[in-house]
């Protein structure tokens, strides 16, 4: 029975839905953690009751509640923690944080750090280096994409890496002239340093969790797609169904648990509305950071094309089995060569990849080869992707994919053609702002405004686009639409107040916007502290019907 009464109701808004502002509709009525109604206010007022938190919403949009669709939310929140090594412009300004870190920590214990990216540095990274400033402790910096680890001598010798040890398949020990391992590890090299980097644990895992849950309220995050393993899976499990703060997880599953669950008759899509089995994750290729991405043809200026994590015709096996037995399959493919393996692999599966709870997908897709674009909806597989890694690799494209660049982070492209598209941040690697990810999207510009009209111009969406691959697109990947991702009757309650009506922003501004007030079930999980700027004060853009409308500049 329709209720008489709600226990929530949000006035002044401009309500965003399914690709458009929902016409004539300027309140949300909200009760038992579902929406009652959208529609008019004088409509929905006689829904209230003295005891009815209200909103007024300023004119400023309502969006359904956000989602990032890939992050390693564990990892984020360690790294919120851990040393970091963000933005050092050299190997010696890395080292000075290395050694003042340890200066205000002082003791045995193993280090871990997170961060350094050497592509423009004029000294490279080696353990001779880190050994000066760390001596006999080990220390274990990762690379910005996590795909690469830099370790002093203390740490190669725990791990038991030597000149005599051999590059494991699909991995790389960097050695110098003389043979030796330089404290460079790449890819399934890093695996050795697993057990040692648990060491680093201080069991405050949950309250870091807890921590990083709320900072993602404050982003208007509502739902998380998250890639890592069994210890992220616990806690937020206990996360999304007991203490919360509480996210809605679809939690992936790493390659090595896929015997087990197999065994177990798991299933993608298996769980409730708080706590879902997606995919099983593999990969199929490195990154560009490292020039472990796997290319068609080689980086520019060089013979690498890329490392095969996995060989393309075991991805075929692995593929295939999994889907056989009703699992999703999530492929971290981000060069064109990788993108292409997958693709053939999904496409190797036949009517298994169609009859799994959940869409396959293809995460990153940063570098597709034109020849392969219309495979991705014609398979079913959906593009899992993250703007921001866009703006933050502009040099790298440039330096090694210039003859390629036109076809790098295709996401109108990809739309054209008819894929689900879901945005994500790959946090920590990037930072899980989904205004910084909206104005990627639309501008294909960093906050800078460079490079001015944007990078490949002809790839930047509508803001419209960009909100849906933030809200509905993920929400059908997750098996959770249509009760997640919409403004409607009947939907859960999650929503995003924002700080001003999106769509009468300048596309530059939208890095300025933020939301006033996060929603989960019909509960107000955050609301932006006092003295925040007003709607009011974030600039218009001239011409703001044509932005209204979806249409790119």
């Amino acid at each position: 029975m329709k209720p008489t009464t709600c226990d929530l109701l949000i006035t002044g808004a401009r309500p965003w839905s399914e690709g458009g502002a929902l016409a004539g509709a300027d309140a949300i009525a909200i009760a038992g953690g579902s929406i009652v109604a959208v529609g008019r206010s004088a409509e929905l007022e006689p829904l209230a009751t003295p005891h009815t938190r209200r909103i007024e919403a300023g004119g400023a949009t309502v969006t359904p509640g956000l989602s990032d669709a890939h992050i390693h939310l564990l990892q984020w929140a360690r790294s919120l923690d851990e040393l970091s090594l963000a933005g050092a412009a050299s190997r010696a300004a890395a080292l000075e944080r290395v050694a003042r870190h340890l200066a205000e920590r002082p003791g045995p214990g193993v280090v871990v750090g997170r961060g350094w990216d050497a592509n423009d540095w004029s000294e490279a990274p080696d353990r001779e280096a880190l050994d000066e400033v760390s001596g006999g402790r080990p220390v274990l910096l990762h690379s910005r994409d996590f795909h690469s680890l830099w370790v002093n001598s203390a740490a190669l010798a725990r791990a038991g890496i030597t000149r005599a040890s051999r590059d494991p398949e699909g991995g790389r020990i960097e050695r110098d002239a003389a043979g030796e391992p330089t404290g460079i590890l790449r890819e399934h090299a890093v695996r050795p340093f697993a057990a040692l980097e648990a060491e680093a644990g201080d069991g405050a895992d949950l309250a870091r969790v807890r921590r990083a849950a709320r900072r993602l309220h404050a982003l208007g995050v509502t739902a998380v797609h998250d890639f890592e393993g069994a210890d992220a899976q616990r806690l937020l499990r206990t996360l999304a169904r007991d203490s919360g703060p509480r996210l809605r997880v679809l939690m992936h599953l790493p390659h090595a648990a896929l015997d087990q669950a197999l065994a177990e008759g798991q299933r993608s899509g298996a769980g409730d509305e708080w706590f879902r089995l997606g995919a099983i994750k593999l990969f199929a290729d490195g990154t560009l950071g490292s020039r472990t991405a796997a290319l068609l043809a080689p980086y520019d200026g060089t013979s690498l094309t890329g490392l095969d994590l996995i060989a393309p015709r075991e991805l075929v096996a692995i593929v295939g089995r999994a889907l056989a037995g009703g699992l999703s399959v999530a492929i971290h493919a981000i060069g064109d060569r990788a993108c292409r393996a997958s693709l053939e692999a999904f496409g190797a599966a036949g009517p298994a990849a169609a009859r799994v709870a959940l869409p396959p997908r293809i995460e990153h897709a940063q570098l597709v080869d034109p020849a392969d674009v219309a495979r991705f909806a014609h398979l079913g597989v959906a593009a899992s992707m993250q703007p921001v890694h866009c703006t933050s690799d502009l040099e790298l494209v440039g330096r090694f994919w210039a003859g390629r660049a036109a076809s790098s982070y295709p996401w109108r492209t990809l739309l054209d053609h008819g894929t689900l598209l879901a945005f994500g941040s790959d946090a920590p690697v990037e930072d899980p702002s989904i205004a910084a990810g909206l104005h990627a999207a639309v501008t294909r510009e960093r906050a800078d405004g460079t490079p001015r009209g944007g990078f490949v111009p002809a790839q930047r969406l509508s803001l419209d686009q960009a909100l849906a691959a933030y809200t509905a697109a993920p929400a059908r990947l997750a098996g959770w639409w249509p009760r997640l991702g919409i403004l409607a009757a009947g939907a859960a309650a999650d929503l995003v107040v924002w700080s001003a009506d999106l769509h009468r922003l300048e596309p530059a501004a939208l890095l300025q916007a933020f939301p006033r007030f996060t929603v989960i079930e019909g509960t107000v999980v955050h609301e932006a502290a006092a003295g925040a700027p007003a709607p009011a004060a974030i600039r218009e853009a001239p011409g703001v019907e044509a932005a209204r409308s979806g249409a790119v500049r």
